[in-house]
């Protein structure tokens, strides 16, 4: 056993850091020395109201592998790596290739995860299955590196909204997923990016500029509905990275063949909807949602974010250290989106 301390959570808004020792890797297993790990928007709604009883949480993460188990033959000890949080088996029918299978390994429902174990992202070590690991280069920082899993889900919300070169895109939120999703576009040659968000998230919407957003559209000062009451070309795609209740009105907005891709969940009741479907589909419309698990965007992240370094610049607001972790969540809630866009733990 090695010594290690893990974060606990628990609802509400209440945290721990605890003596948690980490075994050996066993076949097939690496250990994860984390030297940084990303504050996600579950992590928060877990703090809120999902953690009944105290839990582990933080899986957004990067780090050196410390060991690696009988039979890993990917990585050796010292090389730097990114967790993706669950990854496809390779083996069922849905993952393997025709003819022997379907080849749809992002649908893969045996996933291999580190998920639920002993330890997780909110610590000095884990333990993890190494086909969930990701090689980082040297070029790439470790704290940058942290940012690959929330990226992939940018990465995965452009494929899924289908964008192509020459697509006006909407993109509805600029959280770190929607400010992603601006550089994701952007890479597949979309003509031009408009980032919607409320004017008390000034940070975000400036950083959506420094990524590429052509405009920024304040929907508490000007609806969507407004504003392309008039457009001759409305976007072509629309990105949604807010809750479902958005949906309704770029359901309205979208033009003839347009698609919308979302994440967000509502958390409650108001993930019941209603649209007119006769429009909707007199309209040709698409509308697909975008579920990153498991993940096979991870390396494509990396790749981005050593080709694009301003976007873990911009993202990247705040660091904090593994016993500050209480003072950054609750700084994380009371912010409201005004001046944090990311938060990162680094060792």
């Amino acid at each position: 056993m090695h010594p290690n301390r893990s974060a606990y959570v628990k609802s509400p808004w209440l945290f721990e850091v605890r003596d948690n020792p980490v075994s050996d890797p066993g076949p097939g297993q690496i250990l994860l020395e984390i030297a940084a790990c990303g504050v996600c928007g579950t992590d928060l709604h877990t703090a809120d109201r999902m953690a009944t009883d105290w839990q582990l949480f933080g899986h957004e993460m990067a780090g050196i592998v410390a060991a690696a188990g009988e039979g890993v033959t990917r990585f050796k000890v010292g090389d730097r790596i990114a967790l993706n949080t669950a990854a496809p088996c390779g083996r069922c029918e849905i993952c393997s290739p025709p003819p022997y299978g379907r080849g749809r390994p992002s649908q893969c429902r045996t996933v291999t995860t580190y998920w639920d174990g002993p330890h997780m992202g909110f610590g000095d070590f884990i333990v993890s299955p190494h086909e969930c690991a990701v090689a980082v280069p040297d070029s790439l920082a470790l704290d940058a590196a942290s940012l690959a899993e929330p990226i992939g889900v940018s990465i995965d919300l452009v494929e899924t909204g289908e964008v192509a070169p020459g697509d006006r895109v909407l993109i509805v939120g600029p959280g770190p997923l929607g400010l992603g999703a601006i550089t994701a576009a952007r890479h597949a040659d979309a003509s031009h990016v408009a980032l919607a968000g409320l004017s008390k998230s000034a940070a975000r919407m400036q950083s959506g500029v420094a990524l590429g957003a052509d405009e920024l559209i304040e929907v508490d000062k000007t609806s969507l509905t407004k504003r392309y009451s008039q457009e001759s070309r409305k976007p072509d795609k629309i990105l949604v990275t807010a809750p479902p209740s958005v949906l309704p009105e770029c359901i309205e907005i979208a033009p003839f063949g347009g698609v919308i891709a979302y994440i967000g969940i509502a958390w409650g009741p108001g993930a019941m909807l209603t649209f007119d479907a006769d429009k909707f589909h007199f309209q040709r419309l698409s509308l697909k949602a975008s579920f990153a698990s498991p993940d096979t965007q991870t390396a494509k992240s990396i790749r981005l974010l050593e080709s694009a370094p301003e976007l873990a610049r911009e993202l990247i607001s705040h660091r904090f250290k593994l016993e500050d972790i209480g003072e950054a969540m609750t700084m994380a809630r009371d912010d409201g989106e005004r001046t944090i866009k990311k938060l990162v733990m680094v060792r």
